[in-house]
């Protein structure tokens, strides 16, 4: 099965290069693609990305105006023809050999999340106590409110199907950090199966995550898109495996870099 890589980027000149050599020298299976997607980057990610797609076609770049991670993770997607469409973030806090775990899953369900919450998650480096309790904390508003089952939606690895990703694209409304929490709440409304799989998950230095004040904002936002996300189930359409609207597929990915504009 062909899966294609998304990995989101916002000014990762000092991180990309290594990330891309750890996934390019571990994921050798035929039909893996990288898509670096770069929302509005203003130092060299874009020129690191081109020196390693000279040395491995499987890397291929997509350039978009600010719209944010989310963004430019659902609009990499709409443009992929691969069986498997996955992310991972820039950091490399996702080892490789975990990413294609995530895909061997989802080739045998619908879809497959990372879990650093999972009893069974291995965290070598300790994550700082803020962070600790404000993740917690997040992931149990999101259970609550959203009615979801996963222990923790937030981890910036997952894979699906592309007939998932057809289905529930269309009907997401987030592009910032809650579009990890609508893409499982509209696979979780449409039937899609997506398990949740213990990861090995390693802190990187120059998050630019605010603990604080990104966790009050995400709550406001977390309580808007249930709001959101109410009101459409008021009109749902048809059930997973049915005929439904679904996002424009094109294999863009061929040559060296996509310009998209608004």
């Amino acid at each position: 099965m062909r899966l294609d890589i998304v990995i989101p980027a916002h000014n990762e000149e000092d991180r990309i290069g290594r990330t891309l050599d750890a996934y390019s020298h571990a994921c050798r299976e035929d039909g893996v693609r990288f898509v670096v997607a770069l929302d509005s980057c203003t130092d060299r990610t874009a020129d690191v990305v081109r020196h390693h797609r000279a040395r491995d076609e499987r890397v291929h770049l997509v350039e978009y105006p600010r719209l944010g991670k989310g963004g430019v993770i659902a609009e990499t997607f709409g443009r992929s023809d691969a069986d498997l469409v996955g992310f991972v973030d820039a950091d490399g806090a996702t080892p490789p050999d975990e990413l294609m775990r995530l895909a061997r899953t989802a080739g045998e369900a619908d879809g497959a999340i990372a879990s650093r919450r999972h009893p069974a998650a291995v965290l070598p480096a300790r994550r700082p106590l803020t962070r600790q309790i404000t993740s917690a904390g997040f992931a149990a508003a999101v259970r609550r409110v959203m009615r979801l089952p996963y222990a923790d939606t937030q981890c910036g690895a997952k894979v699906l199907r592309r007939e998932v990703v057809e289905d529930v694209l269309p009907r997401l409304s987030s592009r910032d950090l809650l579009f990890d929490v609508d893409l499982l709440a509209a696979a979780g409304e449409r039937g899609w199966r997506i398990v949740e799989v213990p990861t090995v998950w390693i802190d990187q230095e120059g998050s630019r995550v605010r603990p604080v004040a990104d966790t009050r904002r995400m709550g406001l936002g977390l309580v808007r898109l249930w709001a959101r996300r109410r009101r459409g189930s008021l009109a749902a359409g048809p059930a997973a495996g049915e005929p439904s609207v679904s996002t424009s597929t094109v294999s863009s990915f061929d040559r060296e870099a996509d310009h998209v504009r608004p």
